[in-house]
């Protein structure tokens, strides 16, 4: 039997109305499944227990327990967990579980899903900006102020638009070695798509951090995908903003890495400027770094090097 059977089984069309009654049910609770016998399977899926044994035979197990083992393996193998959405009648003990459990999935999926390789040469172009122009509406906006306050202490020249006409009015004075980053949960903003027109034939690379296949996706460069949400799901909304926002942190790993040699000469100004907004100063720690030759464009799965580049 295929090590893989949560696939088998939602891609085979042959089915009977009992099993595919058997196919939904299993698909939507694999972790569920893996725990029960086969009368509550049976009553869940609201067949018949014979029923619940053909449909087993057919994906290559002798029985429900066979059946159980290898779904088993692969719910462990995938981290399948569904969680059910906070609900009236939860007790603050289940709201905390559910939430953190959402938080955990979403990380989960977007580690086992996201492209290194196009995670690579995002780090590269955007470490190489001589402007960066962050773009994000609504509930995303928080994430584009995070990556553009994170950006600046890395003493890049980042700006952050939210309205249609300023994104268009920054899109189009972008040039050559300028990039322009869009965050969208959905990408699907009808105002971020259309003020990207502005930016043709500019010379400056365009990314978006946002579901593959959308608009918003093929309307740029670059892509770095994360998992579709359904942004009108109260637990979507949650689930959607935790992967760009992690997306948009390993960006800011990447980059701070790869431009290690620049971001040295500003460290000791920047420092100077963070401490005079608290009522204490800091002492900047001077760290010791060696420049390193780099040679090649930046390579998902080799260590990242530093470039020796300044854009003024």
């Amino acid at each position: 039997m295929s090590s893989n059977i949560l696939e088998r089984i939602e891609n085979e069309t042959d089915l009977t109305k009992s099993e595919r009654k058997l196919a939904q049910v299993i698909l939507k609770d694999p972790a569920i499944v893996v725990n029960e016998n086969i009368a509550q399977l049976a009553k869940r899926a609201q067949v018949s227990e014979p029923s619940v044994c053909r449909f087993c035979k057919r994906f290559g197990a002798d029985g429900f327990p066979a059946f159980k083992l290898v779904l088993s393996a692969v719910v462990s193998a995938n981290k399948v967990n569904r969680v059910e959405g906070v609900k009236q009648g939860d007790t603050v003990e289940d709201v905390v579980t559910k939430v953190i459990s959402l938080g955990k999935n979403s990380l989960l999926k977007l580690e086992k899903n996201i492209d290194e390789t196009m995670v690579a040469k995002v780090i590269d172009v955007v470490s190489q900006a001589r402007r960066i122009v962050v773009l994000a509406q609504g509930l995303n906006t928080f994430v584009g102020v995070d990556f553009q306050n994170r950006m600046l202490n890395l003493g890049f020249a980042t700006e952050l638009y939210t309205d249609k006409q300023a994104m268009s009015l920054a899109l189009a004075t972008l040039r050559v070695s300028d990039v322009a980053l869009c965050i969208s949960s959905n990408g699907e903003e009808i105002d971020l798509i259309e003020a990207l027109q502005a930016s043709f034939n500019t010379g400056a690379i365009t990314v978006s951090i946002c579901p593959k296949d959308t608009k918003l996706s093929k309307a740029t460069t670059l892509s770095l995908a994360i998992e579709d949400h359904d942004y009108l799901n109260f637990d979507s909304l949650m689930s959607s903003r935790i992967s760009l926002l992690l997306v948009s942190q390993i960006l800011i790993g990447g980059i701070q890495l790869r431009r290690g040699i620049a971001i040295k000469d500003y460290k000791d100004k920047l420092s100077n400027a963070r401490a005079k907004a608290f009522y204490f100063n800091q002492e900047s720690n001077q760290e010791q770094s060696t420049k390193e030759d780099d040679s090649g464009e930046l390579k998902s799965n080799t260590p990242i090097t530093t470039l020796d580049w300044h854009p003024y």
